[in-house]
């Protein structure tokens, strides 16, 4: 598993989380498209965006800088099984 998902107990990873995540982006909701979450992680999100974000971000800035961080430390897997169902059986 990639380091992430690891308890970090070193200095600064509370300062790198709120770098990479609580971070006011350019993306404007109205241009996307509405994903539906589960009731319980709405309420989690929400509460870290209220209380941790400072007013500054939306749930959709925090989605997408969640999404995006995602997206960097898994793309070459997801590349990677993307061109394995791509193969034929025959």
């Amino acid at each position: 598993m990639k380091n992430l998902f690891k308890k970090k107990k070193q200095p600064g990873y509370i300062g790198k989380y709120k770098d990479n995540f609580l971070q006011p982006t350019e993306f404007l909701a109205r241009n996307g498209k509405t994903v539906y979450i589960s009731e319980d992680f709405h309420k989690k999100i929400s509460s870290i965006v209220f209380l941790l974000g400072d007013g500054k971000i939306t749930i959709s800035d925090y989605l997408y800088n969640v999404l995006k961080q995602h997206f960097q430390d898994f793309g070459e897997d997801i590349k990677v099984l993307h061109i394995e169902k791509q193969k034929t059986i025959l």
